[in-house]
Order: structure tokens, then sequence, then C-alpha cells
């Protein structure tokens, strides 16, 4: 199978979305902080990220299936992607899997994204990779990124795209905000 065309079978995954009704989110969490004491505590939330890191997140859909959202590697990027190994799906489902101390990781609910009806799903990709997934659910924003926050040696933390991440945004004017590490200019829908 040609590259085109696996990217073509992710991008109608997320298509295949609109129309689909979210009723919760679940997710693994990465720590925005890896430089921290050996007892911790990992930090996963800081006042200027507006966003989620993330391993990898699961809707559970009104048809009570479920929709994992993770990312795939390919050469120097990466992307994201819907899932099809049962390991994957099965790490989501355990929480136990993810307790602390799991090198910066842990298994949550993820109530601050939007639930309903999706009613719109744009792929946009950028270097042969799926970037972005923006849905509309609900009347609300959900954007997925494939990313990463690097922390400096200064301590701030930089936002970097086609990395190993998914960073969840419900604010769209958020990601316009931020200095991203290559810069967004080479985005388009697929």
């Amino acid at each position: 199978m040609s590259l085109e065309t696996w990217t073509a079978e992710r991008v109608q995954e997320f298509a295949d979305l609109s129309g689909q009704t979210v009723k919760a989110w679940i997710g693994v969490e990465f720590a925005l902080r890896e430089d921290v004491p050996d007892a911790g505590p990992h930090v996963y939330h800081d006042p200027a990220v507006p966003c989620l890191q993330l391993w990898g997140l699961q809707a559970h859909l009104a048809d009570n299936t479920r929709f994992g959202i993770s990312n795939y590697q390919n050469d120097d990027h990466f992307g994201l992607h819907h899932p099809q190994e049962p390991d994957f799906d099965a790490r989501l489902q355990n929480p136990d899997w993810w307790r602390e101390p799991f090198q910066g990781t842990r298994w949550r609910e993820l109530p601050e994204l939007p639930t309903g009806r999706i009613e719109e799903a744009t792929v946009l990709g950028d270097e042969g990779m799926v970037a972005e997934v923006h849905l509309l659910i609900g009347g609300r924003p959900l954007w997925l990124i494939a990313g990463e926050l690097e922390e400096t040696w200064e301590g701030t933390l930089e936002f970097h795209r086609l990395d190993e991440s998914v960073l969840a945004f419900t604010d769209p004017a958020d990601v316009e905000r931020i200095s991203w590490r290559p810069p967004r200019a080479g985005l388009a829908t697929i």
C-alpha cells in the first residue's frame, strides 16, 4: 500500500466521525515537565498551557463503540491516526496501567473536552502527515494536533508540531496565538 493510500484511509476514518455522537472522553496524559524530583510529583497543568498533552485519547460514542486517537511516525515526523491495534484499546481501558509513578503519565476521564453530535471533522496535512484534526462537537471546537511540549533549559515550554503526542485544544484562538516550531504555514485541508 502506498503512503498516499494509507494517509487517505486515515483521513476517511476521521471524516466518518461526522454525524456520530460523543458521550464521553478518556485519555492518558503526558506530564508537561519531565525534570522533576525522583519522588515527583509530575506536573500535568500549567495556566500558561492551553491544551492537554496526551499519549492517546478515546471517544465513547452513543452507538456504544469507541474511537481512539493516537499518533504514528513516518521518518522524522508524527501524525494523527485511529489505531486499530487491540493493545491500544486495552491500555486505554485500563487505568491501573497508568498509575503514578509511571514515567509521567496518568489515565483520566476528560470532561473538559466537548461532547455531543460531531457536526464537522476537518483533517489538515503537512509534510505528508495527518497533522491536525479539527472537530466541531455540540457547537464546541476540539482541535487535535500532532505535537509535543518540550521543556527548555530555562524551564519554559516550547510547542512543537508533527511530534509524538496528541495536543488537544478547545479554543482555536489559543492555537493561533502559539509560536509553533515549525510554523503552521504548510497546513492544507486533505
